[in-house]
């Protein structure tokens, strides 16, 4: 991850076990020595397993954030969030663990924050200067990136076919929006932000979710400035689908590779979403010696509080009286104690997406049909305390996206293999 606070840990050099081999797990007993330098945690070993049969299953909707409690995706019944028990219900250790049963499986690392808006609007920027370069080289030429004729170009690119442009790319349209003097104002200018895409794929968070998401608030402010504000930089990114947050991880590796200590082999970081198991091993670590600044492992006390009665997470407490907890939406990727992995805001904050997918049903006017979606984890700000367990889980399909739903990222050594055959011309 790249370096986004001065106090995460630095890991250094990491002994990696056993990691050589496919993402299912195919596993060669080797040693790699990787450095993945700051903002990354080394999970490894067996952690407690979690209890299937004390799972909380949620899903949520416009009207009733919290939701529907749901016992399994086949039936549904929609409570109402200020007097249900699904607000009130309290899991501790011992209910969402099972004490007889560990779970392990290959070693990975884990970033121990959220993806942040300033990392998204890296990979935003990145996919727009490749635009820019394949489609304007006249302007990527002549001007800098910081220009207003730079920003106009993009301007004229992302304003449909309304109007026309002059050739260095500055609207020219009376009826036009006026042009942009810097990146701070294009950001807030009303254009067809789906062009931006990676892959085929329109990256642009669906930044009206906030409005969707919460019919009854005025959340308007936030579709305009949570995303490219400089405040709002150190925040974690939503409103992004599982589809394009493994964009985000594909670009990611691609701009970020890690050497790896080995003179005979060579190997490549893959990056990639959590799968459910290792997002909620990552989230059940116990330290052999907790630091004085860590909130604990789940895996001894599932509480969002600690022993003086201090929130640790950013949830929505049972009186509905948001900021209570310290923050009215999401918080810094770096608020709270970190768990015993070092991890930021795996419960609460914004919840996760992983890559395990889930059947779930959705209620049709021609009946029910099965859908698969993707399980997302960790709760979030805008639900109660127990939907940030962790072995709480909702899903939603891949191209939805949420205002309360972010990600996190794995990382996976991988080996990178020669060709058997080289074709001689």
């Amino acid at each position: 991850m790249m370096s986004m606070k001065k106090n995460c840990q630095t890991l250094g050099l990491i002994l990696l076990l056993g990691m050589i081999g496919t993402v299912h797990g195919n596993l060669n007993a080797q040693t790699v020595y990787i450095n993945m330098g700051k903002g990354w945690s080394y999970i490894t070993g067996a952690q407690r397993a979690v209890n299937d049969s004390n799972r909380v299953n949620y899903s949520t909707d416009g009207s009733y954030p919290c939701g529907r409690r749901i016992t399994n995706f086949e039936n549904s019944e929609l409570i109402d969030g200020h007097d249900s028990d699904f607000v009130k219900v309290h899991l501790d250790a011992k209910q969402v663990y099972d004490a007889e049963k560990t779970v392990n499986g290959p070693a990975f690392f884990i970033s121990q924050y959220e993806v942040t808006n300033g990392q998204y609007i890296q990979f935003i920027e990145d996919c727009i200067a490749q635009w820019m370069k394949e489609n304007r080289p006249e302007i990527v030429q002549k001007y800098k990136w910081e220009s207003p004729e730079y920003v106009q170009a993009v301007q004229g690119w992302l304003a449909s076919n309304e109007g026309t442009t002059a050739a260095d790319g500055a609207i020219q349209s009376a009826h036009l929006q006026s042009p942009a003097a810097n990146w701070g104002e294009l950001y807030l200018k009303k254009l067809d932000w789906k062009k931006i895409t990676f892959r085929g794929v329109a990256i642009y968070p669906s930044t009206e979710a906030w409005v969707k998401d919460f019919v009854y608030s005025v959340n308007e402010p936030l579709t305009r400035y949570y995303l490219s504000h400089p405040k709002y930089a150190d925040y974690p990114v939503v409103c992004v689908s599982q589809s394009q947050a493994k964009c985000f991880c594909e670009w990611y590796a691609n701009k970020n590779m890690v050497q790896t200590k080995s003179r005979k082999d060579n190997y490549v970081i893959m990056y990639r979403l959590p799968t459910e198991q290792e997002w909620e091993r990552a989230a059940s670590v116990v330290a052999e010696k907790r630091s004085k600044k860590s909130s604990g492992s789940p895996a001894n006390n599932n509480y969002l509080r600690n022993s003086r009665g201090c929130y640790i997470a950013n949830f929505r407490p049972e009186t509905h009286n948001f900021g209570t907890d310290g923050a009215v939406y999401p918080n810094s990727v770096d608020s709270y104690f970190p768990n015993d992995a070092g991890c930021y805001n795996m419960q609460g904050n914004v919840a996760e997406w992983t890559s395990t997918p889930m059947n779930y049903a959705v209620v049709m006017s021609d009946g029910q049909k099965s859908t698969l979606g993707y399980i997302v984890k960790g709760g979030a700000w805008n639900l109660p305390e127990a939907a940030c367990t962790v072995g709480s889980r909702t899903v939603f399909s891949e191209d939805v996206a949420k205002s309360f739903v972010g990600f996190r990222m794995v990382a996976v050594p991988m080996k990178k293999f020669k060709p058997l055959i080289t074709p001689e011309f």
